[in-house]
């Protein structure tokens, strides 16, 4: 393990012990450490982790200037998956800070990004982080579509997953099953 993983590795347990603004600083060097690797992947990423520490510490200041530092350089790697979770991330900044509106098109552009990627589990994700903002806003159609579409995403729905697209009005049976067919499988 490098100095620089050992490092970011340090920063990881302070955020999981909620010592955020240390486990800032800690992704902060590594971030240098891993400039000096010329390692550009890891630096996107200390500097996302950056962030989303500020934003848990409500330095909102900061976080937005690491979340911006942060999608250039997956930009340039033309890494998608990374850009959306800054843009995903930065959108539960803006929702934290009261602009629902403009959290709501970061979602989009998340979705967007995790779609064209092909990440399927982080598109369903912001959906349902989309869908609890909606419910926050009082858009209850809103707040459907959008749990409906992040449960589209599922391969196999588990299922209190098929009855919610039941409910919501998506998730018609697959081809050539009958309603009761597919419950089966759970029982497997």
């Amino acid at each position: 393990m490098s100095n620089a993983t050992a490092v970011k590795e340090e920063g990881l347990k302070l955020y999981r012990a909620g010592r955020y603004e240390e486990a800032a600083a800690k992704f902060a060097e590594a971030q240098q450490l891993f400039a000096g690797e010329g390692n550009q992947k890891e630096i996107a990423e200390c500097a996302n982790n950056r962030g989303v520490c500020w934003r848990q510490a409500a330095k909102f200041e900061e976080a937005t200037a690491a979340f911006e530092e942060a999608r250039p350089l997956f930009q340039s790697l033309d890494d998608a998956v990374g850009e959306g979770q800054v843009v995903g991330n930065l959108a539960a900044l803006v929702e934290s800070q009261g602009d629902k509106q403009h959290a709501a098109e970061l979602y989009q552009e998340a979705i967007d990004l995790f779609t064209r990627a092909g990440a399927k589990d982080y598109v369903k994700d912001t959906f349902t982080a989309l869908s609890k903002l909606k419910l926050k806003q009082r858009d209850v159609v809103g707040a459907m579509t959008a749990l409906d579409s992040g449960l589209e995403q599922l391969d196999k729905p588990n299922l209190i997953e098929r009855m919610a697209r039941k409910i919501i009005g998506g998730g018609a049976s697959p081809a050539g099953t009958s309603p009761g067919e597919d419950e089966k499988e759970d029982a497997q």
